[in-house]
């Protein structure tokens, strides 16, 4: 037997059936039982009061409460009238209930088309008079800021537009229509003047920007102080993409304040106990939300930035891969991860063209078998020169790579923040700082932004793509909660692709956290979901202040000599270069320096076998390729076949830098170099080789545009790396 469906819907057909059943059978229990029937019209009428209260509790009009227990009575009446009278069964009885049941069935559509009609009458008339009334205060309020900006910032004339209270009932926005020939910078100057007019509370301020048009104004005033409260970490965590904009916290108005890395790079500052920290650590988690971007930390200054992401895996094992993919403790880690993201940004720029075509794009997209790679830096004031030079190098040329650089500092002046650091960051926020100068720093032509408008811990200036600084509130993130994040989207980080894994930095990417664990967690017990990152064979990354004449080249691993020593053509050094030009049967080839060319190199040949001297009357190959074939005595040389492999273009024209001496050389000059000796690279590829030494200070830019020459480290006046 099937349950009782007692939530079935209740139809009006139905209600009447159960009406008039229902009134015949306490009318038949009446007569039956010889009680009085006046007891009918008694439950009746307590009927008819359930009914109105119910109907008054529901919001029904009146008439229709009326209505209702009528319907109530009618029924007592009929019942009372059945059973006094007859047995209520007989014909005329059932006559006229069925003419009652009929008679309010049909009426109580009617009914319920006056209550619906009457509802929307008195809804539309409370509405005109909301209106009226919100007509008259907005008159109210635009006269007032009429005459306010009129006495304030002498601007005669002014319309008000609109004034549009803020959702969460914190303030109100007003726009306003300029008078003619005025513009919304001259009212900017008043922000504090109007604030003091208006009274408003420590916290509590007003905000001009432009509008839609020119000649109008937009005023945030700001009546309750929310920059002063906790405002705690969304507890969304579902997946995002790098492409997506994301809040670190929300401004007066309630609005998120909102920033970016998918193709610009990012600057922070704050003084100590602004919530710097915090907010680099809301940002990370704002990052490592997302399925298609990497984060790498460098914080030399006891990597506080990583550590609270890391914590969690290393030590406690909660999940089994960290969020943070490396990690940067010391100055030779941070130049071995910067080394191997400027050799990530040229890979990638040659092996994904293909995939940037397929998606007609000059930019590659962000994917989760290819994802960005987002580098943020924690203080940068005390990196040495030639750290700062790589950052800056990563910032010019990663953008349509997906290789950015997220930098912060405690002071914004020029000696923390290079000026081409800054210029290069279009996203800025900047916490509470003591000095109105270090603002202006940041934040570069808006001189009007004044501390005092964010003096609290945890808010700031945030100014986002063309948006304007605006006072914002971080987030609050707190360890437990960041422990919580971290759990959370360990399992669907991404990897790094396969090509970005193969550069030649690739070779200490594998065994990173083998070298940085031991170092951040000194003297505890790595959790065992650690093995299968610390359990490989560690590739020491270079060390700057490493004895000894010889020097690993960051960006091709290769061997450069020590001062004035360079490579010397039969040498076994030479032999291990260019193993087909160390026989007997090909003569050898030196580069040497000319006194009379400008900045080059040339090539003498000597068949004798003997290492060749510089020769002063032998032309300079020059910088056109197809000259350099006629005039080069060595162009129509083939190389000897050997068994031997040949060196890479790489390794041969980091050899033309060390044979090129004090006087260096330059892109279209080691193009002709190389190709006399058999290589067929192109000038590009080679001015990318220099980009990126330079970044990793193995080689010194001399000069600039068409008059820039190169020299390698070992020649140059102050050798010592990273400075």
């Amino acid at each position: 037997m099937p349950d009782l469906d007692w939530h079935a819907p209740h139809t009006l057909n139905t209600a009447t059936a159960t009406a008039l059943t229902s009134a015949l059978a306490a009318s038949s229990l009446t007569y039956a039982t010889g009680v009085s029937p006046a007891w009918d019209m008694a439950v009746a009428a307590g009927g008819a009061l359930g009914a109105a209260a119910d109907g008054a509790r529901r919001g029904r009009l009146g008439g229709t409460l009326a209505y209702r227990a009528g319907l109530w009575l009618a029924a007592g009446g009929w019942s009372s009238w059945a059973a006094a009278g007859g047995p209520p069964w007989s014909l005329p009885a059932l006559a006229a209930l069925a003419g009652a049941a009929l008679a309010g069935r049909l009426s109580w559509n009617a009914v319920g088309r006056y209550e619906s009609a009457e509802k929307l009458r008195r809804r539309k008339a409370a509405e005109a008079a909301q209106e009226v009334e919100r007509q008259e205060r907005h008159d109210a309020w635009g006269a007032q800021w009429k005459d306010r900006l009129a006495r304030i910032a002498k601007l005669e004339g002014c319309k008000v537009v609109a004034i549009q209270p803020w959702t969460a009932n914190t303030g109100y926005t007003v726009e306003t229509d300029l008078p003619g020939g005025a513009t919304w910078g001259q009212l900017k100057r008043f922000e504090d003047a109007l604030g003091s007019d208006l009274r408003l509370d420590e916290g509590c301020g007003v905000e001009i920007a432009g509008g839609r048009r020119k000649g109008t104004a937009i005023i945030r005033v700001s009546t309750v102080n929310v920059m002063q409260q906790d405002l705690p970490f969304p507890l969304d965590l579902s997946p995002t993409s790098i492409d997506a904009e994301f809040a670190i916290g929300l401004h007066r108005d309630g609005t998120p304040a909102l920033g970016s890395l998918a193709f610009i790079c990012g600057l922070g500052i704050g003084d100590t106990g602004s919530g710097k920290t915090n907010t680099l650590g809301v940002i990370n988690a704002q990052l490592v939300r997302t399925v298609d971007a990497l984060v790498w930390h460098i914080d030399t200054t006891g990597a506080g930035l990583s550590l609270p992401w890391l914590t969690s895996w290393a030590i406690d094992g909660t999940h089994e891969r960290p969020v943070i993919d490396w990690s940067a403790h010391s100055l030779d880690e941070t130049r071995a991860m910067l080394t191997m993201a400027l050799q990530i940004i040229e890979a990638r720029k040659r092996r994904y063209q293909q995939l940037m075509r397929k998606a007609n794009d000059t930019k590659l997209p962000a994917r989760t078998d290819v994802p960005e790679i987002v580098i943020v830096v924690d203080e940068t004031a005390d990196l040495p020169g030639g750290i700062k030079q790589q950052i800056e190098t990563v910032m010019n040329t990663g953008r349509a790579v997906r290789v950015r650089v997220l930098v912060s500092s405690l002071r914004a002046t020029s000696d923390s923040i290079p000026v081409a650091v800054k210029k290069r960051a279009k996203w800025r926020w900047g916490m509470y700082v003591t000095d109105p100068e270090e603002l202006s720093y940041l934040f570069s032509g808006f001189q009007q932004v004044d501390p005092a408008d964010a003096p609290w811990p945890g808010c700031g200036f945030n100014a986002y793509g063309t948006t304007k600084p605006r006072p914002f509130k971080a987030f609050m993130l707190t360890p437990g909660r960041m422990d919580q994040i971290a759990a959370t989207v360990s399992p669907r980080r991404p990897l790094l692709d396969e090509i970005s894994r193969s550069v030649p930095h690739g070779r200490y990417y594998a065994s990173r956290w083998a070298r940085v664990l031991p170092a951040l967690y000194e003297g505890e017990t790595l959790h065992p979901v650690t093995r299968p990152y610390t359990d490989v064979t560690v590739v020491p990354v270079p060390t700057a202040s490493a004895p000894g004449p010889a020097r690993a080249n960051p960006a091709t691993g290769a061997t450069a000599g020590g001062p004035g020593a360079g490579i010397k053509p039969g040498s076994p050094e030479w032999a291990r270069l260019f193993p087909n030009r160390a026989t007997n049967s090909t003569p050898p080839v030196s580069l040497s320096k000319d006194a009379g060319a400008d900045k080059g190199l040339r090539l003498v040949v000597d068949n004798t076998g003997q290492t060749p001297q510089e020769s002063k009357d032998t032309p300079a190959a020059p910088e056109d390729e197809h000259q350099g074939k006629e005039a080069a005595p060595a162009a129509e040389h083939k190389p000897a076949s050997s068994s031997a492999p040949m060196p890479s273009a790489q390794d041969a024209a980091m050899r033309l830098l060390l044979d090129a001496g004090p006087e260096g050389t330059g892109p279209s000059r080691m193009e002709a170099d190389l190709k006399t000796l058999g290589y067929r690279t192109h000038r590009t590829t080679i001015s990318g080789w220099l980009r990126v030494w330079a970044a990793s200070a193995e080689v010194r830019q001399m000069g600039t545009g068409t008059q820039a020459y190169y020299v390698h480290r070992s020649y140059a006046a102050d050798p010592s790396p990273g400075n």
